[in-house]
């Protein structure tokens, strides 16, 4: 089984489009997500996207995402304080070709704790 590279990329390319895909974890590794904080991210992956910033919607941290070599997108960012698992599948213009899937959304959560922690 080959293991998934994941490059950090900030662009609007790899942003636009995603979503909260916390639906996808179970609760261990929700419970992993929560433990994240946006200094931590930041103390090993630098700054993250400013850009969405609406403090009257919840949003007032940066965000990061990352394209995974399998070709979706995973972010972690965080709405009200409060960590979201965000991400997309690969598309192609007019349809997605594939989703992110339960098994893939917890190797991402791994990926971070092993960076982060």
């Amino acid at each position: 089984m080959s293991v998934t590279q994941y490059k950090l990329s900030l662009t609007s390319e790899t942003t636009n489009g995603t979503s909260n895909l916390n639906y996808l974890l179970d609760p261990t590794h929700q419970e992993l997500l929560r433990t994240f904080t946006p200094g931590m991210v930041e103390s090993v992956f630098g700054p993250g996207d400013e850009a969405c910033d609406i403090p009257t919607k919840g949003y007032t941290d940066p965000e990061w995402y990352w394209q995974a070599s399998d070709g979706n997108v995973w972010g972690i960012a965080w709405r009200w304080g409060s960590p979201r698992l965000r991400g997309k599948g690969v598309r192609q213009p007019g349809q997605i070709i594939s989703h992110p899937d339960k098994l893939t959304a917890y190797e991402f959560v791994e990926y971070l704790k092993s960076e982060v922690a």
